[in-house]
């Protein structure tokens, strides 16, 4: 349950990095690369069994 709400969180908070745009050019991209890393974290925890695949 930990790493499921830690990968909602970053992928929440990297999406909202994304929209900002008065830090500097970098910031929306460090965003897009937190949302793409809390996506695939979502996507492997939701899918695994309890974020493990053997039995």
């Amino acid at each position: 349950m930990k790493n499921l709400l830690a990968a909602g969180f970053l992928f929440v908070g990297g999406a909202i990095l994304m929209t900002v745009s008065e830090l500097g050019q970098i910031v929306p991209f460090l965003g897009a690369a937190c949302a793409m890393i809390g996506a695939g974290m979502l996507i492997y925890v939701v899918f695994s069994n309890n974020g493990k695949y053997d039995s």
